[in-house]
């Protein structure tokens, strides 16, 4: 299996590692911006890991990126089913 990487690779691993040292760096209360970026971090790995293993060649774009971090595991189902039904950008 290859990979092909390519500038939205990088933008994907660059978006995940700031959300990732600002969920480190945020104290850890529980509150609603805790549980938001813990959405949004599910959310970059899991349309990560979908797109990896079953290649359904959602491309990393900004619109993405945004979408993801604003909606977390709800915008993957969609961009998913967006996939599945035909809507390639």
């Amino acid at each position: 299996m290859k990979i092909k990487a390519g500038h939205g690779i990088g933008l994907l691993a660059t978006v995940v590692l700031i959300a990732l040292i600002v969920l480190f760096v945020l104290p850890l209360t529980g509150g609603l911006l805790y549980s938001l970026m813990v959405n949004t971090v599910v959310g970059f790995i899991v349309i990560f890991l979908v797109n990896a293993l079953f290649g359904l060649g959602i491309k990393y774009d900004l619109l993405v990126l945004v979408f993801v971090a604003i909606f977390g595991l709800l915008a993957v189902a969609i961009l998913i089913i967006l996939n599945l039904l035909g809507y390639k950008r």
